[in-house]
């Protein structure tokens, strides 16, 4: 939150002080002066836009890493933007409309390819990151099961199972829901023969992770 005030601040400052100076200082007001003065402007307003994308969930990994390419594209757009609307409206007496418009559409094509580009990259990044969350959860929940099962009957074959299944490949496999029901079987029955069957299970399903690999 703080940096986002922050970034507001500092952005509406240097609007502020950009308008000014585009008023005060005494360009020739023609057709390119006005191009470059209003892409300068709208300018801020796609660096606003990107701050808001990049960083429209806070305080998290996304926001805080996966973010920062989208606004990096943002401020150095904007600033390239001052500087190209600066030699415009410097030049403005002698620059043709044509030429300033060709100038800033260069300017916001580069910027919006570079801006979906990177918004691309993020989107690509976060769906296999939620992804591999969505593959191990069911796993992570086998592993919370056999810890529990073996903390209530402190059975130290128990402990063993579930210290194998905690150090397995939580890579989703066939034999999962075997394993599983086999767990919920331990929870009402733990017999030597099902405790051992179910080591079985373990051993082979490391056996298939490998080979899925």
């Amino acid at each position: 939150m703080k940096l986002n005030k922050h970034a507001w601040v500092v952005w509406g400052i240097t609007l502020a002080g950009v308008i000014a100076m585009m008023a005060l200082i005494p360009f020739v007001r023609s057709a390119a002066w006005w191009i470059a003065a209003g892409c300068t402007v709208l300018m801020f307003g796609l660096c606003a836009f990107t701050f808001s994308r990049a960083f429209r969930k806070e305080d998290t990994l996304e926001s805080k890493v996966l973010g920062w390419p989208i606004f990096q594209v943002g401020y150095t757009a904007l600033f390239a933007q001052i500087i190209v609307g600066a030699i415009i409206m410097g030049i403005a007496a002698f620059c043709p409309a044509w030429a300033a418009a060709i100038a800033e559409i260069i300017v916001f094509a580069v910027s919006g390819i570079c801006l979906t580009a990177k918004n691309a990259a993020r989107e690509v990044i976060a769906h296999s990151e939620s992804s591999v969350t969505d593959n191990t959860a069911a796993w992570k929940a086998i592993r919370s099961r056999a810890v529990a099962i073996a903390a209530a009957t402190n059975h130290p074959e128990l402990r063993k199972l579930a210290e194998e299944i905690r150090y397995a490949d939580p890579t989703p496999t066939s034999m999962d829901g075997q394993i599983a029901e086999m767990l919920e079987t331990l929870s009402s029955y733990a017999s030597a023969e099902n405790i051992s069957k179910a080591l079985r299970l373990m051993e082979q399903r490391k056996t298939m992770a490998k080979g899925e690999k």
